[in-house]
């Protein structure tokens, strides 16, 4: 029988990819704090919540474009446990990715621009926001892929520091553009930083690249994948940022603003998590490759998430105050009544993150039954349910945790379905040299 843990030595190597992978997205989560932190205090509610909410329009566009990073790690993982010489193969999907999506992009970009004064009206926000975010569109898509070839690598450090400085340049372009231009300038920042990023992540990567165009790759082998990899990541920007739009429709300006700030807030306790689940996945695929599972590192991984969500709970409750005082000003300190609520949540959503990025390696459509009514559920219940902000945020831990619940038991499932597998290819192999020592120590005794 395989054993579900792994050696000692995969223990210890998972644990420095852990910290290593921590370092980097803990540190760009305090950045990514510190700039929420400089355009709250500048702004008054109603304005911040207005670039929040435009900010979070384009998590949810550009967010599906880590199912195709997702792709470009799986195959990269693959190759890198199977010992290949040669990794063309990732090297030209990674190539093939790139291209496309900085095309999907720039055209996804050009149809905002046009819809900017529809989005704007739904939103209540100025249409010059939508069209300054939308100039970024094409590089926060293409960046994921790149950022995900190291990832497939482990590379943990460069893809660290690359974290790290996508954290960095929004902070130092943001602080360029917003005393010239105000408000509006924290889009532009966002996107003018964006495109940096890409340029040093597409340097990173080009020796890959380069190798990559040896060979001819496409998606079409890997569509299973893809599908469920999309479907996953939807989910997961629908998750992250549909409260926020919402929010924004339905309750006045200053609200949104001040349930904008409770949620960044909060969120740092997903991005803290999201190192482990940046870790896991190639993990998990190049345990795949040898007909392994990760089961310990799965279960520790999301015990560790769902300990933070306690504790998100009770700290942010007991100290929702004296937080949102320190990181937005006095004028948000209304949100303090629910944030421990919505901080429940982002480490549970961490843990969704994990278990879907670990079902996602088998390529299984019937995971489909599982995301798309978990994509559907958290804006239904705001839909329905929004008679206040604190109910809002008892909404999204309702359907957070549904959906947490579902992977989780259907994770167990696959868990218990290859144990069974196991054991009995097991006892197919031990059968025949059973048989035979029985017919070894039965034929003295007959002869007796």
């Amino acid at each position: 029988m395989p054993r579900l843990a792994g050696t000692s030595r995969d223990r210890r190597r998972f644990v420095t990819h852990n910290a290593i992978a921590a370092a980097g997205t803990w540190s760009a989560g305090v950045f990514g704090l510190l700039l929420q932190a400089f355009i709250s205090h500048h702004f008054r509610p109603a304005l911040y919540g207005q670039a929040f909410a435009v900010f979070s329009f384009y998590i949810i566009i550009t967010g599906p474009a880590a199912a195709f990073s997702r792709m470009v790690a799986w195959t990269t993982s693959r190759e890198r446990a199977a010992d290949a010489p040669e990794r063309r193969e990732s090297g030209a999907l990674l190539r093939v990715t790139n291209a496309r999506l900085l095309g999907a992009g720039t055209l996804i970009g050009a149809a905002c621009i046009v819809a900017a004064p529809a989005i704007a009206q739904y939103l209540h926000v100025d249409a010059s926001f939508v069209v300054l975010g939308a100039l970024g569109t094409p590089f926060l898509l293409a960046t994921s892929p790149l950022l995900a070839s190291l990832q497939g690598e482990q590379r943990w450090v460069p893809w660290s520091v690359l974290s790290l400085g996508i954290a960095l340049s929004r902070i130092a372009f943001v602080a360029i553009f917003v005393y010239p231009f105000g408000i509006a300038g924290v889009m532009l920042g966002t996107s003018v930083g964006a495109a940096v990023i890409y340029v040093i992540a597409l340097a990173m990567v080009w020796p890959q690249i380069r190798e990559g165009r040896r060979q001819t790759s496409g998606w079409r082998t890997h569509w299973r994948f893809l599908v469920v990899s999309f479907a996953s990541t939807l989910t997961m920007s629908v998750l992250v940022g549909s409260d926020v739009l919402l929010v924004e429709h339905f309750f006045s300006a200053r609200a949104g603003g001040q349930f904008s700030s409770a949620a960044v807030a909060s969120r740092a306790l997903y991005f803290a998590m999201n190192s482990l689940a940046s870790v896991l996945f190639p993990v998990v695929a190049s345990r795949h490759v040898g007909s392994r599972t990760a089961r310990s590192a799965v279960t520790a991984s999301v015990a560790l998430a769902l300990g933070g969500g306690l504790l998100g709970l009770v700290v942010f409750s007991a100290g929702g105050h004296v937080i949102l005082r320190s990181f937005s000003g006095r004028a948000y300190e209304a949100a303090s009544s629910y944030i421990g609520w919505y901080a429940l949540g982002m480490p549970m959503l961490a843990a969704i993150l994990m278990l879907s990025n670990t079902q996602q390696i088998l390529a299984d459509l019937r995971l489909l039954w599982v995301l798309v009514p978990g994509a559907i559920l958290k804006p239904l219940l705001i839909f329905f349910f929004h008679q206040s902000l604190l109910m809002v945020s008892l909404m999204s831990d309702v359907a957070i945790g549904a959906l947490l619940v579902a992977l989780a038991l259907r994770y167990a499932l696959l868990v218990r379905g290859h144990d069974r597998a196991a054991r009995l290819t097991e006892e197919e192999r031990l059968e025949p040299r059973t048989a035979q020592e029985l017919v070894a120590t039965q034929a003295p005794r007959s002869v007796l």
